[in-house]
């Protein structure tokens, strides 16, 4: 015998639901409910109903609004031939027969059969972009908004393409009661292939004409497609009595289609409608699932290029310290100024503090304030409109807008100019500010993390830096420590960089001599840990045996002290000057490559040069 169940009042008049009696059939608004109901008066699972001992019953999940049968409130009660229920506002009737009513039944196809499209429609960009929804405005099942809603909340929390797409199949097969729902790919030569499939073993029986590709691929049109008994079968689903196909378009392009198929019955009208806007919304999460993919691989892909570390490696005892110091700041909101030498990692320590913060799930920026001109530091901080002056052909959004709700670094911070530190200063007191060109005033919320090698005491005392600008930013202070008093710190790093390049490079069998190694350990590091790194690198392309040897390193040691020379002067301003010169020298001018010698950016030494002018 079969149980089944008629909806006599609701959304869906006239439709029965067939009981499965190997497990319970679960009613509700959830999409995970066996008999899914858009009312917004029933609960996620609101009844269930089971056969048990040889009897059926339907037993209230404790929902808001109860369940009726026979207009009596019940927990729980046995349904018997005839009788009637209510959930939330929909009533159905139970019914026990032979066979099911002929509204879920059809004859058996004739095996000639050809296609008939009883309907299709152009589903374009804009249809997309407004997630094709036009139909449903006017069709009587308005209410599978609800669950179109619902939908698009699922996939919000989906990452993966392939989840994406099962979650839409799983609802395309329970609403319109499917026999097969597949999603449908285009090959290379533009046929659309089979991905994924539920049941999964009916795979091979979806075969779409090469006519109606056409009409799904290049035309961008939905069909519904309904076999009867003719001649020609040349273009025929043999197999299923009717077929809708919904082509799947993100920003114009075709990612695939939704095919939903009956073996037996007709779809109606309000299916097609919810097969159309069911592929629309599917294809903005799945562009977006693609996006975050790609962009999940190129930023691991850069992260193996880089030899840089989202850690901070270190365990000498001013590094333990510099980490006590970013857990506490990082839950802080206050400004931080970096103080340290080139080449300590500044940058680094700015992520650290910005992953402890309350701000680690928005974005950071990093802007070198040294090498933006200074014509254009306002520009690029602030954000122009077009016309503002002669290259603004268009908009700009500065980098405080761009860090909205985020943490700003700003590198270099004593390179920028006296206008930009005024306008700085305004956005750190909370004030809004104007773009170049601007009219509209602006207010953001960033937190700015500024770092420098330079005394910024003495460019205030020169002028060069405002004075209220400084102590705003020094709220709180980080001191980094230079290469040299880490001790046992750079022997981790040797190991670290050594072990990367290896992997990078190709050469895993690679080691390096004891003597290279003291060699390494000995050495004063005038540009700390990056001048480290790129010695680093340059040892293990241009190692010619299974070791690093000593003339392998590239070191050279521009100051006299490292010959034991009794020393001229302890200014470090007269040996940076020298260091710059013998750099310069050695590379025949070439002031990148006295940049890397020196283990500095290169828009630091053109502003050093700039300043040690005679």
């Amino acid at each position: 015998m079969i149980a089944y169940i008629t909806m006599t009042k609701g959304t869906r008049t006239g439709e029965a639901f067939q009981l499965d009696p190997k497990k319970e059939n679960r009613m509700g608004r959830g999409l995970d409910c066996q008999i899914v109901l858009a009312d917004p008066l029933c609960s996620r699972v609101h009844a269930i109903i089971e056969l048990d001992d040889g009897r059926w019953t339907i037993r209230d999940n404790e929902s808001l609004n109860g369940t009726f049968v026979n207009e009596q409130k019940i927990d729980e009660a046995m349904l018997i031939d005839g009788c009637n229920f209510k959930v939330g506002s929909a009533v159905f009737d139970f019914h026990v027969g032979s066979r099911p009513p002929a509204t879920m039944i059809a004859a058996e196809p004739p095996y000639n059969l050809t296609q008939t499209i009883i309907q299709d429609a152009q589903m374009g960009i804009r249809e997309t972009n407004v997630l094709a929804l036009g139909p449903l405005a006017d069709s009587p099942l308005v209410q599978n908004l609800m669950l179109l809603h619902q939908l698009s909340i699922r996939l919000l929390g989906c990452a993966e393409p392939d989840e994406v797409i099962r979650v839409s199949l799983d609802l395309a097969k329970e609403l319109t009661g499917a026999s097969l729902v597949g999603f449908l790919w285009l090959d290379d030569v533009g046929n659309l292939t089979p991905k994924f499939v539920l049941p999964e073993q009916d795979a091979d029986e979806i075969q779409l004409s090469d006519s109606l590709t056409t009409k799904v691929c290049q035309e961008r049109r939905a069909v519904w497609i309904s076999n009867h008994q003719g001649r020609n079968i040349s273009d025929s689903l043999t197999h299923y009595a009717d077929a809708i196909c919904a082509p799947m378009l993100s920003a114009g392009n075709l990612l695939g289609a939704l095919h939903v198929y009956l073996n037996r019955g007709r779809f109606r009208p309000e299916h097609f409608d919810f097969v159309m806007s069911l592929a629309a919304i599917t294809a903005v999460a799945l562009a977006r699932a693609f996006r975050e993919r790609s962009l999940e691989t190129d930023y691991k892909r850069l992260k193996e290029k880089s030899a840089g570390s989202d850690e901070l490696i270190g365990e000498s005892p001013p590094m333990k310290e510099l980490k006590t110091k970013i857990d506490r700041l990082g839950r802080t909101t206050g400004c931080v100024l970096i103080r340290g030498e080139s080449g300590t990692g500044k940058e680094l320590v700015a992520r650290a503090l910005h992953r402890a913060s309350v701000r680690a799930d928005r974005p950071m920026l990093s802007v070198n304030c040294a090498a933006i001109p200074a014509d254009l530091m306002e520009s690029q901080l602030f954000g122009h409109k077009a016309g503002s002056f002669t290259s603004a052909d268009r908009d700009h959004l500065g980098y405080f807008q761009q860090a909205d709700g985020g943490t700003l670094f700003l590198d270099e911070a004593g390179e920028m100019t006296l206008e930009g530190q005024a306008k700085l200063l305004r956005i750190l007191e909370g004030h809004p500010f104007l773009p170049v060109g601007g009219t509209q005033q602006i207010k953001v919320d960033v937190r700015v993390i500024a770092a420098t090698n330079q005394d910024l005491q003495s460019y205030v005392r020169e002028r060069k830096f405002r004075e209220d600008l400084y102590y705003r930013l020094s709220v709180f202070e980080l001191h980094l420590p230079a290469l040299r008093e880490r001790g046992d710190d750079i022997a981790r790093l040797i190991d670290f960089f050594l072990d990367h390049f290896r992997r990078q490079h190709g050469r895993t069998a690679l080691g390096m001599s004891d003597a290279a190694r003291n060699k390494l350990l000995g050495y004063h590091w005038p540009g700390n840990v990056r001048q480290l790194r790129n010695v680093m690198d340059s040892a293990v392309v241009l190692a010619d045996g299974n070791q690093i040897e000593v003339g392998d390193l590239g070191l050279r040691d521009a100051g006299a002290a490292a010959g034991g020379v009794e020393l001229e002067t302890l200014r470090l301003e007269d040996w940076e000057r020298k260091l710059i010169k013998e750099a310069l020298s050695r590379t025949r001018g070439n002031v990148p490559d006295a940049a890397k010698l020196l283990g500095i950016g290169r828009a630091t030494l053109y502003r050093k040069i700039e300043d040690y002018k005679d």
